[in-house]
């Protein structure tokens, strides 16, 4: 009995060392893991930065790593910035806990001894799991700036992200307290969640929130704005087969108040339904690419931003038959466009209205031609719902909104109903209605 005591307890003091020991391997191939993944993207994106392992020191209780984020959401192409991040990292029973700084970037030093007097305001905390599981807080402390003899005031930063072992689902959460320019500019505070999970290289599905408390606006310049209660709740979800996918936006303002007009209680949910997830993803990884090019030419050249996008048009034009495949897998029969609860508050009086267009069947992008010539061809690809009401002194003045525009209409766009100005719109049976009358658009 005294044997099986000694060896038990034997054992658990080599398991109890040993603890500590697995966690440091497993902080290493995470981090390793998630470096091959993100270069993996970076290659087939084009625009995504890559990153690299400087020194991975790993001893018996203890690690320390250093790595280079290159290009950190700088211009597309860019290969010229960079960020060095240090970690320590503790290893212990239940998993490591790893601090990291940026004291290996000599201009953000320099920033923080010369404008903050050495008070660094960002602190990275990361907890590595023996279950694989990732965890980071990184908090930043309120800090002020001058910019042009002003005074500017960064209030504090909380977030929080968590992830599998994978890095297929990610959980986070924040709060900033957002900035202040004396009575000029104030903004916040924001908070924002997420919950999401990877369905595909560039797509991910769940739920994504943001809210902003107060944004005022007043440089003396223009109109001065004061916004309160903004809020997005952004949500895209998957099909069953996961071959299509579609994204909601609930959007919502108390108030908006422009050069002392105030506008209050808008609202609206946005929804683009059954996009194709491999066209979608195509079309991703397409427009990434060509952004990174257009930054790299731009680069090589020596241009200025304001011939990025001239660059960035050659760039379509040359991937033009790709794009067009892109544009076409998306064009399928069930994809959709709606709008519905638009809700607007103006002085003059509510903004309300829907609108729900969907594809019946495959669309060819290169059928334009065709629908130019016989636009009465579209109706047999759409179905259409769409009711807009507006109150006549916002807009009743303007004719071109109640009379026809040609001969095919027997009404405007927008019809009189006592004080208000009223839009129905509809496809039925191959026929476009407006306002209860068939429109003739082959007249």
């Amino acid at each position: 009995m005294k044997k099986l005591l000694i060896v038990l307890i034997c054992l658990a003091v080599v398991c109890a060392a040993g603890l500590p020991i697995a966690g440091g391997i497993i902080m290493e191939q995470t981090i390793k893991a998630a470096v091959e993944d993100q270069n993996k993207k970076a290659a087939e994106t084009g625009a995504a930065p890559t990153v690299k392992i400087l020194e991975y020191d790993r001893g018996l209780f203890s690690s320390r790593v250093t790595w280079r984020i290159e290009n950190p959401g700088a211009f597309p192409g860019s290969d010229m910035a960079q960020l060095v991040l240090e970690s320590q990292g503790k290893h212990g029973f239940f998993g490591v806990t790893s601090q990291t700084n940026l004291r290996e970037n000599p201009g953000y030093m320099q920033w923080v001894n010369t404008d903050l007097n050495g008070k660094d305001p960002l602190s990275i905390q990361t907890r590595f799991s023996l279950s694989g599981t990732v965890g980071s807080t990184i908090q930043m402390n309120a800090f002020s700036i001058e910019e042009k003899g002003k005074k500017i005031d960064i209030h504090a930063l909380n977030f929080d992200i968590s992830s599998d072992s994978g890095f297929e689902a990610m959980d986070a959460k924040g709060e900033w307290q957002g900035l202040s320019q004396g009575e000029e500019l104030i903004m916040g505070p924001v908070t924002f969640t997420s919950d999401i999970h990877q369905l595909t290289d560039m797509i991910w599905t769940g739920k994504n929130t943001f809210s902003m408390a107060r944004l005022k606006i007043n440089d003396g310049k223009s109109d001065p704005v004061n916004l309160s209660g903004l809020s997005f709740n952004v949500g895209t979800n998957a099909s069953e087969d996961k071959k299509t996918v579609t994204m909601v936006t609930d959007f919502h303002v108390d108030s908006i108040e422009i050069g002392g007009k105030q506008l209050s209680d808008w609202a609206a949910t946005f929804k683009l339904k059954q996009i194709d997830t491999a066209s979608l993803d195509q079309g991703i990884v397409l427009y990434s690419d060509m952004m990174a090019k257009a930054g790299r030419r731009l680069e090589k050249t020596g241009g200025e931003p304001d011939d990025f996008q001239t660059i960035l048009k050659e760039e379509a034009a040359r991937n033009m038959p790709q794009l067009m495949s892109a544009l076409n897998g998306l064009l399928k029969k069930g994809l959709g466009i709606e709008i519905a609860d638009l809700y607007i508050a103006l002085p003059e009086g509510k903004v309300a209205g829907s609108l729900d267009l969907n594809l019946k069947k495959d669309l060819d992008a290169s059928n334009a031609f065709m629908f130019a010539m016989q636009p009465d061809l579209l109706f047999s690809f759409f179905d259409l719902d769409a009711q807009l009401r507006l109150p006549y002194a916002l807009a009743g003045g303007i004719p071109n909104l109640t009379q026809p525009l040609f001969p095919g209409m027997a009404t405007g766009f927008f019809v009189v109903q006592d004080d208000i100005l009223a839009l129905d719109m509809h496809i039925k049976e191959e026929k476009l209605f407006l306002n209860g009358n068939q429109v003739l658009l082959n007249q």
